[in-house]
């Protein structure tokens, strides 16, 4: 479905992308993961046709890739505060990318699918808790019917609680509208719990990549060890999330 080949990426003369090389299948969770500053980002910003590469190349469907096509892979911020606009209301924002006319049913149904009632159409951006907003944000991505979501760092600083929530979503919206979803995150525990396979980027390039996860978990670069470590979360552990979302996939 995705094919990115051998990209490189320069800002100023600096390589901030270097060979970076993989496939996404369609219908896969893929995690990509590293530390701020590693390019993950900038990756994302390529995959949806924000940026350029400096050379190789990022395939849809085997041929190039341009976001002038239309909306078909899609990037959901971290920050969903500064992703909208404050002043609209959630209707406002939902249909502020659509080009046609989009019926009230449409709207409701949506957000309904992300756990929000109709009563939120009329409230703005101000009145949302982060969670309620996040979920705002990817009900418009859905009505837009991207062929693939990129959420980069879309689940971090949110509560563990709201994290589990909005995790168990976004699997019960995988499967009704058969998405494609890449991870961008620093965070083990979240890949872990939803990602089928999970690429480690460490200094511009993908240094590891985990596809199985029974412990122990095989680790081929010392970025993915840190990762390891730096993600136990206390609170709400991995195990646990792990076990929310099997728990799920075997109903």
């Amino acid at each position: 479905m995705i094919e990115c080949r051998h990209v490189f990426k320069q800002f100023n003369k600096k390589e901030v992308l270097k060979d970076c090389h993989f496939s996404l299948k369609k219908g896969e969770n893929v995690g990509i993961m590293g530390e701020s500053g590693t390019g993950k980002s900038t990756l994302a910003r390529l995959l949806v046709g924000l940026e350029k590469a400096s050379s190789g190349e990022i395939l849809l469907d085997g041929k190039p890739y341009s976001a002038k096509e239309g909306a078909k892979v899609l990037l959901v911020f971290q920050d969903a505060t500064h992703a909208v606009n404050p002043l609209f209301t959630v209707k406002e924002i939902l249909t502020e990318a659509r080009q046609d006319t989009v019926a009230q049913d449409e709207l409701v149904s949506i957000l309904n699918d992300v756990g929000l009632d109709e009563s939120y159409l009329t409230k703005t951006s101000r009145q949302l808790s982060g969670g309620q907003l996040q979920r705002v944000c990817i009900a418009r991505a859905l009505l837009l019917k991207p062929e693939v979501i990129i959420f980069d760092e879309a689940l971090s600083g949110l509560d563990p609680l709201i994290q589990g929530q909005l995790l168990r979503l976004l699997y019960q919206l995988k499967e009704t509208y058969q998405q494609t979803y890449i991870f961008i995150s620093h965070d083990f525990n979240l890949c872990y719990a939803i990602c089928n396979r999970i690429l480690v980027m460490f200094d511009g390039t993908i240094v590891d990549e985990i596809t199985r996860f029974e412990n122990p978990i095989q680790i081929h670069h010392p970025a993915t060890q840190n990762l390891l470590v730096e993600s136990q979360n206390p609170k709400y552990s991995k195990c646990q999330l792990r076990k929310m979302m099997v728990t799920l996939e075997t109903k």
